[in-house]
């Protein structure tokens, strides 16, 4: 199989995470999305080909046994009706992808822990003690899992689930007026 420049672009793309799409695994219209607004990133010379095209490359990559795929049902499409959709994934990394991902998903639990403000007002109530815990529970196992001495490569997720933890721990008050400038 040649190595042409669409193929590597998109194994780049398939080993590392984006700010706007997360962590792998990523659908064909992530792919597409992040080509179209990084493309002079990594050394193509236009704008993106077409979706079609970029099927066509992730079922090259696929025969060649370089990726992976899972199907999963989704709603998040322009017509809301839900569909299967294949979400691509370097073939080697399917374990670290999925850890990256429950990483994530746990520091987003736990942001959420005090509650959520809006506009000053609060739109999502604070969880309970016993859910607080919980919470907790879930981070302590997430950093023993990614924990540098024990793992090598979850340096970044590890200081995420400290972080994360800290915020947990704290005791923050949405409710509470906000405390007055000094003056001086």
């Amino acid at each position: 199989m040649k190595n042409t420049v669409n193929r590597q672009v998109i194994l780049k793309y398939l080993s590392e995470p984006n700010a706007d799409c997360g962590a792998p695994p990523y659908t064909a219209s992530d792919l597409h999305y992040m080509l179209e607004h990084g493309y002079d990133w990594h050394g193509v010379d236009k704008k993106p080909v077409s979706i079609s095209q970029i099927n066509r490359t992730l079922r090259d990559l696929y025969a060649a046994g370089l990726i992976v795929f899972e199907l999963k049902i989704t709603d998040t499409t322009q017509n809301k009706l839900p569909q299967r959709v294949k979400y691509w994934q370097l073939a080697g990394e399917v374990g670290r992808n999925k850890l990256i991902n429950e990483v994530n998903s746990a520091c987003r639990l736990a942001g959420r822990v005090h509650g959520v403000m809006f506009f000053g007002g609060l739109i999502e109530q604070p969880v309970s003690e016993g859910q607080k815990e919980q919470v907790i529970k879930n981070l302590k196992a997430m950093m023993q899992r990614t924990h540098p001495d024990k793992v090598e490569g979850f340096t970044d997720q590890f200081k995420q689930l400290q972080e994360a933890l800290a915020y947990v721990r704290s005791n923050i008050d949405l409710t509470a007026a906000p405390a007055k400038q000094l003056q001086g």
